[in-house]
């Protein structure tokens, strides 16, 4: 068939929704919505809606790096089915021919994978407006996933007219489109104090000083912000340094943060930090009503605190603010967007922070997880997605890494909690010898993570080598953590047959001499880094698979037993001189340690010596007082017999309560 040249092609018809042969009016350029032309020389949907001028004034913008196909042999036809599908399109076939089948269909039809590398539309060089900074206090801008973006829904949308739920930002327009809708924010008054939050940023100043203020946000900056990127780390150093034309992050934000470094790093007075905290989450329920990137960044100060303290209200925060991202779109891929890289760059970081609390807080607490592996498909955070990229410095950089492992470790963790601490895990657990090929399929992910870690960042801690940037040591201890939930399950169920019980119980103990070793590294300069808020559940987890090596080997095998005894000694030591220097995870792990021990006087001859180290030297008053203290708080009806925790107890209660990893009852301990 002969060629036919563009010039005699005539169009009649509309042209076509999103095409690119006309390009959008000036109008509809400068408020980011769709240019509908319904009829070539008349004006726009929109435009006549709105009683305006379409005009073609503004110059024509450049595509970045869109080029040509290679091959002009596929009709428009097949190209719009075919899409951009890496195989190529059987031009011999066509798809109006009752001959084709649903396969040929489908396979012709289906999305590519997504690169890992940004593409021409997330380009660096290119200039994209921010998302999440192009709205105020009146307007919210709502993520819509393929399956709401319908083609009729969208058509109807976009031919009838502007109203206020119909106005939408393409930041993408892949094979996956990315749509934000803008709606109205329909915010009927305010939680907090009318005048916004920012006489509470300035109560705050009053009451600390001006120079603690800025002690506050500088030590900030340089624990936790390196730790977990969850703020843009040059915006908020301009702010530090006062820089003309740096704008100011929501107060909302600076009062959450200085009150998490005042809590965290112990910095002010309790009960100056107590009053801070009341007064940030009174105006915090506002961030929710008018969601943000900033309603996450502020949320992640809140739970990057000690969220086991108070782990009910915490647990539902976490959930408000997954389900605030799922609004925000961050569970989207955003590499190829058109948004600003730093914007791109703090989506991710954020989701994978969500992602690691919202995991760990499900092994922890043995409860389900908000966020599911096929509920996204953001890929794992990459060194480029760091404020200064590549050209980050060596320390920044190894934080950056020890972030990047974090966010590994927790895939590792959900196939584990996916597999073995769910209810239907709990109901039908794993068979052998499916069991056996999980456990270590899942052991090679483990052996992965340790090639894939930098010298400065593996373990055993080399003083030489190892670093001390914030956060290596709290992935260091991840890691170690999930070596031990592993080797727990290798130890089986209660009431089970080992083939090999003196090897199991020296891998268990190995493991266990592994996360005592590297406590005995830990110098003061470690523990006034910035440490992940589950760290203490990984020294307890620890704790407890080696008492019930202790337990298990009895006087079977003497050697390991006494070998375990001296090893519980060693850590309980190690957790006793953190506490003593007021390391919050010491101080967390003794106190549920305590609890575990006390279980296990009647079957343990060691635990009363483990206690005694562990206990405080007090005087007699004091224990009188001390007592006193724990009837008042701890009344008979409310008493936790640890002996009797699991008596009533289904076989799903006590799978469930074993991964919580700090309790443990005797006859769990014997198996």
């Amino acid at each position: 068939m002969p060629r036919v040249s563009n010039e005699d092609k005539i169009i009649n018809g509309p042209r076509k929704i999103g095409s690119k042969k006309v390009r959008p009016c000036d109008n509809c350029r400068r408020q980011k919505h769709s240019c509908h032309i319904s009829e070539p020389g008349r004006p726009c949907t929109d435009c006549a809606a709105r009683n305006k001028e379409c005009t073609f004034v503004a110059p024509p913008l450049k595509r970045h790096g869109k080029t040509p196909p290679k091959s002009s042999s596929i009709t428009g036809s097949q190209q719009a089915i075919a899409g951009p599908s890496s195989v190529p399109f059987d031009t011999s076939i066509s798809i109006d021919t009752p001959k084709s089948s649903m396969t040929t269909l489908i396979r012709n039809a289906r999305l590519p994978i997504g690169s890992d590398e940004d593409d021409a539309e997330g380009s660096e060089e290119a200039y994209y407006d921010s998302l999440d900074m192009e709205y105020d206090d009146y307007e919210e801008s709502h993520y819509l996933g393929p399956s709401a973006i319908a083609a009729s829904a969208l058509a109807a949308s976009l031919s009838g007219g502007a109203g206020p739920g119909q106005k939408f930002r393409q930041v993408s327009d892949g094979p996956i489109p990315a749509l934000f809708v803008r709606n109205p924010a329909l915010l009927y008054g305010r939680l907090g104090p009318p005048a916004g939050t920012q006489h509470l940023l300035d109560g705050f100043v009053e009451t600390l000083g001006a120079e603690k203020t800025q002690e506050l946000m500088q030590h900030f900056k340089e624990t936790t912000l390196k730790a977990f990127p969850v703020a843009n780390r040059m915006r908020l150093e301009a702010i530090i340094r006062k820089e003309p034309g740096s704008g100011t992050y929501p107060t909302t934000f600076l009062a959450a943060l200085m009150a998490h470094t005042a809590y965290t790093y112990r910095m002010v007075d309790p009960a100056v930090v107590k009053t801070m905290w009341i007064q940030v989450l009174g105006v915090f329920e506002d961030d929710f009503r008018l969601p943000r990137l900033m309603t996450l960044q502020t949320t992640m100060m809140l739970l990057l605190c000690e969220p086991h303290e108070n782990h009910a209200q915490n647990s539902i925060t976490l959930g408000r603010a997954v389900g605030c991202a799922y609004v925000l779109g961050l569970h989207v891929e955003c590499l190829n967007w058109k948004l600003p890289r730093w914007e791109r760059s703090l989506r991710r970081r954020l989701w994978w922070s969500l992602i690691m609390m919202d995991t760990w807080r499900s092994y922890i607490q043995g409860r389900p997880p908000y966020i599911h592996r096929t509920d996204h498909n953001v890929s794992l955070p990459k060194m480029r997605d760091s404020d200064w990229g590549n050209d980050t410095s060596d320390e920044a950089r190894q934080s950056m890494l020890a972030f990047i492992g974090m966010a590994r470790l927790s895939i590792i963790l959900e196939r584990i909690t996916s597999n073995f601490h769910t209810l239907q895990a709990a109901v039908s657990p794993p068979k052998e010898p499916y069991r056996s090929v999980l456990l270590e399929s899942i052991a090679n992910d483990l052996d992965a993570f340790q090639d894939w870690l930098e010298p400065e960042l593996s373990l055993p801690v080399s003083l030489q080598v190892t670093s001390k940037a914030q956060g290596v040591r709290s992935m260091q201890i991840a890691y170690l953590g999930l070596k031990v939930a592993l080797v727990r399950l290798t130890l089986g169920e209660p009431g089970e047959i080992w083939h090999n019980v003196e090897g199991t119980l020296r891998s268990a103990l190995k493991i266990g001499t592994e996360l005592v070793k590297f406590m005995e590294c830990l110098d003061e300069q470690d523990k006034a880094t910035y440490w992940f808020p589950y760290s203490a559940f990984n020294i307890l987890n620890g704790a407890a698979l080696l008492l019930r090596v202790a337990v298990k080997s009895g006087t079977s095998y003497p050697i390991i037993n006494l070998e375990a005894g001296d090893v519980l000694i060693r850590l309980v030591t190690c957790i006793r001189a953190g506490y003593v220097s007021s390391w919050s995870i010491a101080i967390t792990a003794k106190n549920h340690i305590e609890l575990l021990l006390k279980s296990l006087e009647g079957n343990l001859p060691l635990a009363q010596t483990l206690l005694t180290i562990l206990s405080d030297p007090l005087t007699q008053n004091q224990n009188q007082d001390q007592d006193q203290y724990q009837q008042q708080i701890a009344p008979n009806d409310w008493s936790l017999d640890i002996n009797n925790l699991f008596a009533p107890m289904t076989d799903v209660d006590q799978q469930l309560w074993s991964s919580l990893g700090w309790l443990w009852d005797t006859q769990t301990m014997q198996s």
